[in-house]
């Protein structure tokens, strides 16, 4: 008998679901069946969020943060830390309509300095208690672009108790090294971030495998590095990681999922984790963390040298987002 249920409804009973955005409309609506877990974000978001007309005053406090703990911050220059501190004060006003934690992005520019990271990480967690001296900082994750450089702070950061999110995966390779980093999750994306900001271009080879796969070996090792899935292009792709540990979904896929009702039999068919998958197709154990060379090989030469590409794009993307923020800050302070 066909059983007719909410679509998004569904996702949530298979799959953390969280708001891709550091909106607070979107953060403070939450879903149909209460709020969104957690709540991520990138320095496209944040560029995006700085240039609303409605987050000015937001702006202006970040601003003015900065000036005063420039002095504090030194190794940056006063637009990096404008757009760190209003990174910091947009997530903060969404905390207390989410119930599990904020995610915000290592500068990207950083992306190959094992130092700058780790210092960003430590510096995030500062600037957390000088807006918020009662912040739990347990519900702070740092997004960490997945090279091997990044990677490696995130495992001295783990030693700290700074928790980090592997983003920008695309090969099993960077899943590996970033359960040996103790990464409290990572993202795969499921296409290229150039998807996303360019519509005439096109991205034909869907990555959700990905998801199932790294999900299957983290349990088959014990590894408590959960996936969270981004960057799905359809809904016909979000309704296929149905199963996943989370998912992280803009706000406007969100809205039409909620507006959604399919068979309950058709949803459960559409999922690429299904029942007893993780039993069949043993992986074998791989690490990397302390085998530098014998990662680069493998990584690069994963999906015939794909992965490798994907990534540096997207570094590149997401640094040109962080150029722009830093421009669009120091031109309301000037």
């Amino acid at each position: 008998m066909a059983t007719t249920v909410n679509v998004l409804s569904y996702l949530q009973t298979r799959t953390q679901v969280d708001v891709d955005s550091l909106d607070i409309e979107a953060a403070r609506r939450g879903g149909p069946d209460g709020p969104w877990t957690d709540a991520t974000s990138n320095q496209a978001e944040v560029f995006f969020q700085i240039e609303k007309a409605e987050n000015i005053d937001t702006v202006r406090e970040a601003i003015n943060k900065s000036q005063q703990l420039h002095a504090t911050f030194p190794s940056l220059t006063l637009p990096e830390l404008m757009v760190e501190v209003a990174t910091v004060l947009l997530a903060a006003r969404v905390l207390p309509f989410i119930t599990g934690s904020v995610h915000v992005m290592a500068n990207p520019c950083y992306a190959f300095s094992i130092p700058k990271i780790v210092e960003t990480g430590h510096r995030y967690h500062e600037i957390f208690r000088h807006v918020n001296p009662d912040v739990d900082l347990s519900r702070v994750v740092m997004k960490v672009p997945a090279t091997f450089e990044g990677l490696r702070a995130c495992r001295e950061l783990h030693g700290s108790g700074i928790k980090t999110l592997a983003t920008t995966v695309f090969t099993m390779e960077q899943a590996i090294l970033a359960g040996e980093a103790g990464c409290v999750s990572i993202s795969p994306f499921i296409h290229e971030l150039k998807m996303g900001f360019d519509s005439t271009y096109k991205d034909n080879d869907s990555l959700v495998d990905l998801c199932v796969k790294a999900q299957q070996y983290y349990e088959q090792h014990s590894i408590p590095t959960r996936v969270k899935a981004c960057s799905c292009i359809t809904i016909d792709e979000i309704l296929q990681l149905a199963g996943v540990a989370a998912h992280t979904i803009p706000p406007e896929d969100l809205d039409a999922l909620v507006s959604m009702k399919e068979d309950k039999n058709d949803l459960d068919a559409k999922s690429l984790f299904k029942p007893k998958l993780f039993a069949n197709g043993h992986q074998q154990v791989r690490a990397y963390i302390d085998d530098e060379a014998k990662y680069r090989v493998e990584f690069a030469a994963s999906d015939g040298g794909k992965g490798q590409l994907r990534l540096y794009q997207a570094v590149s993307i997401f640094s040109d987002f962080q150029k722009k923020a830093e421009l669009k800050m120091e031109s309301i302070g000037a």
